[in-house]
């Protein structure tokens, strides 16, 4: 792990930090499903690709047939952020500014203008 670049290393310690206070947030969830990370390449974007895929081959009543209370994303970019926002996904943590400080002391800083990393949550019970 030390191999890795000190960026990877402090996106996965913040994404590591948001997941774990998911169960601290919401105690009352048994069982979710993780949405991990969707990138759609920037000339490709705005066409629908992204909303396409969000939920793609999800079937919510056998979900919750299942026991899966809800699905778990986190939304780094800006876009991503609206677009769960656009369906029902709500925030439940963000990551703190300093979490995006190098050992130099250099911020890291969003060429799409976002300021942090958000946890956001559909609960099936309100979907």
């Amino acid at each position: 792990i030390e191999k890795l670049d000190e960026s990877c290393l402090m996106f996965v310690s913040i994404l590591y930090n948001l997941y774990e206070d998911f169960w601290r947030l919401r105690p009352e969830v048994n069982k979710v499903l993780c949405r991990e990370m969707t990138f759609v390449l920037k000339d490709h974007q705005r066409q629908g690709i992204a909303q396409h895929l969000q939920h793609l081959d999800l079937d919510f009543d056998r979900l919750r047939e299942s026991g899966i209370d809800g699905i778990l994303s986190e939304a780094s970019s800006f876009a991503n952020q609206a677009l769960l926002t656009k369906n029902g996904y709500v925030e439940l943590a963000r990551s703190k500014r300093e979490e995006y400080q190098r050992r130099n002391g250099e911020m890291v800083e969003f060429d799409d203008g976002t300021s942090s990393v958000k946890l956001v949550y559909l609960d099936f019970n309100k979907a």
